[in-house]
Parts: structure tokens; sequence; C-alpha cells
């Protein structure tokens, strides 16, 4: 879900009104605000058999917000941030102040608590005291028509099998790089650990690139502190395309100064990494 680009939506393109469009409309865009970002992910959840709610309310500067929130068999909530994709548990620092409702595809609770204060509330939502249902009769008559809500939507598959890809590419990357390094008389190990480690630092690189979020690392640094001997230097180099041309791919990143260096670099028992994902666009 936080794949997708995050953005508002107006209909004809300069109104200012809200729009909240169809999760197929989404994903076909590529494009939403956060409402139809938490809209996704709590369907997705629910999919997996989570209880699964939207939350309304404010973050702690006191502005409006949504997210996601899940509760576990014993109630306790766990929240998430649909942009992000980040996860708060019990205990954890949040970044929301209230909630004043919460709802799903068949539900709708406002909440009548003393307080809607996060730290304050309890989550037993159906306890009348607690939380003010709307009645099944009321959701039902804001559904779409019949006709409507039947239509299905067929969804072509992927022309492109992005696990496929990643490993051919990372096959044919591989081979240039160490023709690259022969013209240099250097030799080239790879280290398989290591590149499996660089995929939380690629799915970080991939949020902040569509989100335009920065994700914390911290796990992907411990994991290189950790697979890394003391006394030998880390160094990555990220990049994306838009493109499967692997060769084109190649004289972009040797047209970079630092890539460049990484792939012609040398030293006592230097190893190699690369890891490739490949995600498909409409």
């Amino acid at each position: 879900v936080s794949t997708q680009s995050t953005g508002s939506h107006a209909p004809g393109g300069n109104s200012t009104s809200e729009q909240w469009t169809s999760l197929h409309g989404f994903l076909v865009a590529n494009n939403g605000d956060v409402e139809t970002h938490c809209l996704l992910l709590c369907s997705l959840l629910l999919g997996f058999s989570l209880d699964s709610y939207v939350c309304v309310g404010s973050r702690l500067k006191g502005n409006s917000h949504v997210w996601v929130m899940t509760l576990g068999e014993a109630g306790a909530p766990t929240f998430w941030d649909a942009i992000t994709g980040q996860r708060y548990i019990s205990g954890d620092t949040l970044p929301y102040k209230t909630i004043d409702c919460v709802f799903n595809d068949k539900t709708f609770y406002a909440n009548s608590q003393p307080s809607n204060s996060i730290s304050k509330i309890k989550f037993e939502l159906r306890d009348p005291v607690l939380w003010k249902a709307v009645s099944e009769d009321a959701i039902q008559s804001m559904r779409a028509s019949k006709d409507a809500s039947n239509m299905q939507i067929v969804l072509n598959p992927n022309l492109i099998d992005p696990y496929h890809t990643a490993a051919n590419l990372e096959h044919q990357l591989k081979r240039l790089i160490r023709d690259e390094r022969e013209q240099h008389e250097l030799s080239t190990h790879w280290n398989e650990n290591l590149s499996h480690l660089l995929l939380p630092a690629i799915s970080a690189y991939e949020i902040e690139r569509a989100a335009g979020v920065t994700v914390s690392n911290e796990e992907f640094q411990h994991a290189v502190r950790h697979a890394v001997p003391t006394g030998f230097t880390f160094k990555g180099y990220p990049a994306q395309f838009n493109h499967l041309n692997i060769r084109q791919i190649f004289r972009e990143c040797m047209r970079s100064e630092v890539c460049s260096d990484l792939i012609t670099s040398h030293g006592d028992e230097l190893e190699l990494a690369i890891k490739d994902t490949d995600l498909p666009i409409s």
C-alpha cells in the first residue's frame, strides 16, 4: 500500500471538493490521498481475517488524520500508518493523539467515552457504553446500489514475473561487473548473504521515492554491522530505473563516480553484493 503514490484528487483537475475514489481507481491511477491508502490497507487486512478498522482522529499536533487499527484476540490495538507502512504496537510512542470514530466495510463506531485521548480510550468496541454503533440498516442504506456492489472488475495479470525478472537482471549485472573488473585485472567474489541483507534498504528507498517519507533503517544498519567483520568497511550505492535494458543500466551506473568506484574497487578479501527488486507498473 505504501508504494502507491500519495497526492490529492480533485474532480476535473481544478475543483477543491473532496473525492473518494474506488480502490480499483486508486490502483489504476497509482495515486491517492491518505484516506484512500487507509481504505486499501484496511481492506487488505480484513482479507487476512484481521479485525481491522480505519481510525478518524488527530495527530499529536492536533491536526486531523486517519490511520488503520487492528485489534488482537485480547483487544489490544495495533496501529498502522498506511503511507509509510510503519506499525505501532503497545508500548510504542504513538504519533496519534485522539480517536473520534472507527469504521470498516460493515461497522461504524463513534467514541462515546469521557475522553477521546488514545491513552485513555478502551477498545471494547462492542460495549455500547464506550462506543456508539451505527445500526446495520443505516450502514446498508449508505451502500452502493445492488448492481454496482455486485459489479466485478477483472484485473489483467502482470505480463512480467517480477521475481524471475529480478533474478535474471542480477545474473546479467554480475556478469557485466565481473567483465569490467577483469579489464582492470581485478578478481570478483560475491557475498550472497550480504546481498540478502540489502532488501530492507531497498524497501526503504522505494518508500522514500514513492511517498516522500524517510523510513528508519536502523535494522539494516544493525544487520550490516553484524555481517561485516571488524576492520572492514561497507559501501553501497542505491539506483532506480524505469526500464529493463541491462546494458543501459550498467552504463548509467558506470557514469556515476560513486558507483564506478565501487565496481572497480580493490582490496584484501574484498566481497561484492548486489540485489534487485522489480515492481510492475501500469
